[in-house]
C-alpha cells in the first residue's frame, strides 16, 4: 500500500508541474496585428495599434485585446497604454482619415446562439449600430482569412465584407397552421416546403456552413445594406478590396462547381481576380488554370498586385508575385516561381515565395516598392521588392522569425519571435530604394522571458541524403531546440515532423514547443524534403514518395542528432506529430520499432486509401501519392493500391511502441475515423495505446482541448520514459 501511495503521489506531483509550467508558457500572448496611424503626437511620432490573443484557463477561451503605443519622432521612447479587451471584436477597421472605425461584433446569446452586429465608432463614441441579423439582407459575416473582407470606401462612407448568401425559409412538408391566417410571418418570401434537410455543399475544414458568399456593403450615410451582384453563382468570392476610385471592388473568386474542395491550408484551389462594378459588371483579371490570392492596390492606385501559382497539384508551394497595371491593364511577373535558390541584392540565397498572403497595407509611399515576409528553410524573412528593378533585398534579422505587419508613410511594422521569445513588436523607416540593408530598428515591446526559457539552445542542422539515388533534391533541414548538457546521453529527445506535408517550421515561437523543452526535452523539427520554403524542387520531389521519402528523412534527422549532439539519450527517442505529422510517427514506428519508445499522433492519416472518400481533400491523397486527381472521375484501382501501400497501416503489424491518439470529432480534413480504425488495430495487436476524443476540428485548439492533449502527450512521455 505505501508503494502505491508513493507512486501516486509522484505521479500528483509530476502532473502538477507539467500543468504549472503550462500555465506559464499559456501566460504569453500571441500577436495576431498591428497597424501605424496617422495620428500624431505633438506634430511628430506615430501611435501603433497592435491586437494580441492569449488564452484565458479559467474561462477556458482565447481572449482578445488591442495594445496602443505611442512613439516618439525618432521611433523610440514608447509610451503604453491600458489595453482594451476585444474578445467580442470579429473584424476591424478604419477610415483612411481614421475618423471612423467599423467594427464586426460577436455577441453571445445564451450557450449556443450568437447575434453580430456592425458597429460603427466615430470620435470616441458609438456613433452607428446594425443589427445584421434583424436587417436579414445576408446570413454571418465571414471573418476568416480565406474569404474575409473588412474595408472602408475610399470616400469613408461604405464598409466592404464577405458574408453568407440569405438562405429561402424551408418549412416540412406537413406542418399545422396558426388560426391567424393573415400572414404567415416569414415577410414576402414563402417558405418552401420538404427543403429543411437539404444537403448544402460547404468550404471544407473550419469553413463548415459557408456555403455562398456574397459581396455586400454597408452605406453608413443612407444606412442601407446590399448585396453587389454580378458574380456568376458558379463563383465564390472573397478576399474583396475598393477598387481606387470606390466604384468597384476587386476580390478573388473560386470555382465551387462541380465540387467545393476544402480551402483552409490549400493554396492550389483554382481561383481567379475579379473586377466587379457597382452596377454589376463582372470580369476576370487573372488566366485560366492559375490559383490566386491577396490583391493589393499600391498607394497611388496605379499597380494591383496579387500571389499566382498554378492551378492542382500539392496543397501548398511557391508563388509567383504578379503585377497589373490598373491603367494599361498589362501583367509582368515581379517574382517567379524559384526552383531551388536565386541571389537576393546582398547576395543571400532566397527561395521563393510561400506566404498565404501579403500584408493589407505592403506598399512604401512612392508605389516602387513592396514589402512582404515568407517561410525560407527553417525560419520566416522579411524582404523589400522593387517593382521597377525587380531586385529583392532581405531586411535581415538572425536571431528568429520576422513578420511585415503593416507599412504606412514608409514606417514598417514588425513581429520578431524566436523559439526561445514571444512574439515582439518593432519599428523602422524605410530608407531610399537601393539603401535598405542599412534599415533600423527600434523596439516597441520586450517580453521578459522565464530565464529557464532563456537558456534553452536552438541549434539549425543541415542535412542530405546522399543514398537517395532517385532523388533530384537532396538536402534539407532540422531544428534542435531544448536544453544541453555536458553529459553523455541525459537529454531525452522528441522526434517532431510538421503537418501538411507542404510546410515548414520556423524559429519562431510556439507554445508547444516551449512546453516540451521547459520539461527536460529536445524537441528535433524536421523540414523534410517536401517542405516549403526551400525552392519548388522541394516541394516537388514528395508527391509519390510518401511514406518513404519522408519517413527515411525525419529518421535519418534524427540519428544525425544523435551524432552531433551527444548529451541526447537514444533510448530516450519519443515520436510527436499532426496531420500529416501523425502520418509519419505511426509510420515511423512501424517501420523502425526498435528505435523509438513511444508515439503521440494528433489526427493522424493511417490510411491514405481509405481518406479518399471522407475528406474535404480528395485531392491531396491522389496527389500526395503521385496520381493526378479529376473531380469528375473516380482513381483507379491501381491508385488506390499505392494509397495503401503508402500508408502508415501497411505497417501496423511491426508496431510496438505505446500510442496515444488525439483526435478531433468534428475534423474534415482527416475524420476521426483514421485514428479510431488505426487505434483498433492496435489493440488487436495488444500494443498499449489510448485514444482521446474532443468536440473539436483538425487543428485541435480550443483552450481546454489544447490542454488537455498538450499535457496528457508530456504524461504520456514521461510515463514511457523507461
Amino acid at each position: 500500500m505505501q508503494f502505491i501511495s508513493r507512486a501516486l503521489g509522484k505521479m500528483e506531483s509530476q502532473i502538477d508541474r507539467v500543468v504549472n509550467v503550462y500555465k506559464t508558457v499559456a501566460h504569453y500572448p500571441s500577436l495576431t496585428s498591428a497597424r501605424v496611424l496617422k495620428s500624431l503626437v505633438n506634430g511628430n511620432g506615430v501611435t501603433v495599434l497592435s491586437s494580441w490573443s492569449q488564452r484565458n484557463l479559467e474561462r477556458g477561451k482565447s481572449i482578445k485585446f488591442q495594445q496602443m503605443y505611442i512613439v516618439d519622432a525618432s521611433l523610440q521612447n514608447p509610451t503604453e497604454l491600458v489595453p482594451v479587451d476585444t474578445t467580442f471584436e470579429l473584424l476591424s477597421c478604419m477610415s483612411s482619415s481614421e475618423e471612423f472605425r467599423a467594427v464586426l461584433r460577436e455577441v453571445p446569446q445564451d450557450e449556443t446562439k450568437k447575434k453580430q452586429y456592425l458597429e460603427v465608432w466615430r470620435q470616441r463614441q458609438l456613433w452607428k449600430n446594425y443589427d445584421l441579423q434583424a436587417l436579414e439582407v445576408h446570413g454571418d459575416v465571414y471573418a476568416d482569412a480565406d474569404f474575409g473582407s473588412f474595408e472602408w470606401s475610399p470616400c469613408g462612407e461604405k464598409v466592404l465584407y464577405i458574408a453568407e448568401k440569405k438562405l429561402p425559409k424551408t418549412e416540412p412538408f406537413y406542418k399545422p397552421k396558426p388560426l391567424d391566417t393573415k400572414g404567415n410571418g416569414s415577410g414576402d418570401a414563402k417558405p418552401l416546403r420538404g427543403e429543411e434537410y437539404l444537403f448544402r455543399p460547404d468550404w471544407g475544414e473550419q469553413l463548415v456552413g459557408k456555403h455562398q458568399p456574397v459581396v455586400s456593403i454597408c452605406d453608413t450615410k443612407t444606412d442601407k445594406i446590399q448585396i453587389l451582384e454580378g458574380v456568376p453563382s458558379h463563383f465564390s468570392p472573397g478576399q474583396v478590396i475598393w477598387t481606387p476610385d470606390g466604384e468597384g471592388v476587386i476580390g478573388v473568386v473560386w470555382k465551387n462547381e462541380p465540387r467545393r474542395l476544402g480551402l483552409i491550408y490549400c493554396t492550389n484551389r483554382d481561383s481567379y481576380i475579379f473586377h466587379l462594378t457597382m452596377d454589376g459588371a463582372f470580369s476576370l483579371l487573372s488566366d485560366d488554370g492559375q490559383a490566386v490570392r491577396s490583391p493589393r492596390f499600391s498607394a497611388d492606385g496605379r499597380n494591383l498586385i496579387w500571389l499566382q501559382r498554378t492551378a492542382g497539384g500539392p496543397h501548398h508551394a511557391a508563388h509567383k508575385l504578379v503585377c497589373y497595371d490598373w491603367e494599361t491593364k498589362k501583367k509582368e511577373v515581379l517574382v517567379d516561381i524559384v526552383r531551388r535558390s536565386v541571389k537576393t541584392a546582398g547576395g543571400s540565397p532566397f527561395y521563393g515565395l510561400y506566404n498565404q498572403a501579403l500584408p493589407r497595407r505592403c506598399w512604401s509611399s512612392d508605389s516602387k516598392r513592396i514589402l512582404l515576409s515568407t517561410p525560407q528553410r527553417h525560419k520566416v524573412n522579411s524582404y523589400v521588392i522593387d517593382i521597377e528593378t525587380k531586385t529583392i533585398t532581405e531586411l535581415e534579422w538572425d536571431d528568429g522569425s520576422q513578420s511585415v505587419l503593416d507599412v504606412w508613410n514608409d514606417i514598417v511594422v514588425c513581429s520578431r519571435s524566436s523559439l526561445k521569445t514571444p512574439a515582439n513588436l518593432v519599428l523602422g523607416k524605410l530608407p531610399p530604394a537601393g539603401s535598405e540593408k542599412t534599415m533600423q530598428w527600434f523596439p516597441v515591446t520586450n517580453w521578459v522571458v522565464t530565464s529557464a526559457l532563456d537558456g534553452l539552445v536552438c541549434h539549425t542542422l543541415a542535412l542530405t541524403q546522399e543514398n537517395d539515388s532517385e532523388a533530384t533534391v537532396k538536402s534539407y533541414c532540422a531544428i534542435y531546440f531544448g536544453p544541453e548538457s555536458t553529459k553523455e546521453k541525459e537529454i531525452p529527445l522528441i522526434v517532431w515532423p510538421h503537418g501538411g506535408p507542404h510546410s515548414a517550421f520556423a524559429n519562431a515561437f510556439m507554445l508547444d514547443a516551449a512546453l516540451l523543452t521547459l520539461l527536460g526535452f529536445g524537441v528535433l523539427m524536421v523540414n523534410f524534403r517536401g517542405s516549403v520554403g526551400a525552392g519548388q524542387d522541394s516541394v516537388d520531389s514528395l508527391p509519390g514518395r510518401i511514406g518513404d521519402a519522408d519517413v527515411k528523412d525525419v529518421h535519418y534527422a534524427a540519428t544525425e542528432a544523435l551524432k552531433q549532439f551527444p548529451f541526447l539519450n537514444p533510448e530516450k527517442l519519443f515520436l510527436f506529430g499532426g496531420s500529416h505529422g501523425g502520418f509519419l510517427v505511426t509510420h515511423l514506428s512501424g517501420q523502425y520499432p526498435k528505435d523509438y519508445k513511444a508515439v503521440v499522433a494528433r489526427n493522424p492519416v493511417t490510411d491514405v486509401a481509405a481518406m479518399f472518400t471522407v475528406t474535404d481533400i480528395p485531392d491531396w491523397t491522389a496527389v500526395e501519392a503521385g496520381y493526378q486527381y479529376n473531380v469528375l472521375q473516380d482513381m483507379s484501382l491501381e491508385a488506390f493500391e499505392k494509397m495503401k501501400k503508402c500508408s502508415p497501416v501497411n505497417h501496423i503489424n511491426n508496431v510496438v511502441a505505446p500510442t496515444l491518439f488525439m483526435v478531433g470529432k468534428k475534423d474534415a480534413r482527416v475524420p476521426s475515423s483514421q485514428a479510431i480504425g488505426y487505434y483498433h488495430l492496435l489493440r488487436s495487436n495488444n500494443v498499449k495505446t489510448k485514444l482521446l476524443l474532443y468536440e473539436d476540428n483538425h487543428p485541435l485548439s480550443q483552450v481546454p482541448v489544447e490542454m488537455d492533449n498538450l499535457i496528457n502527450s508530456v504524461l504520456w512521455f514521461m510515463q514511457h520514459m523507461e
